[in-house]
């Protein structure tokens, strides 16, 4: 007498693995070199021009006015 075959168990299929998406990366802006700033020199305190004083005005003496003679008509 010839044993049965065991039945075989039906294997259910894979499902398909989805492929991964790259993952974007952002470009990294250059770093530019910043250039040192010189010092500024400190600016000399200006010196105060000297104002010379001012001669006092002498006053004006009043102009003597000549009395004006007075007029006579003339007569033919």
């Amino acid at each position: 007498m010839v044993p049965e075959p065991e039945p075989v168990l039906p294997v259910a299929p894979v499902a398909p693995v989805a492929p991964v998406a790259p993952v974007p990366v952002a470009p990294v802006a250059p770093v530019y070199p910043v250039s040192p700033v010189a010092p500024v020199a400190p600016v000399a305190p200006v010196a105060p021009v000297p104002v010379a004083p001012v001669a006092p005005v002498a006053p004006v003496a009043p102009m003597p006015v000549a009395p004006v003679a007075p007029v006579y008509p003339v007569f033919p």
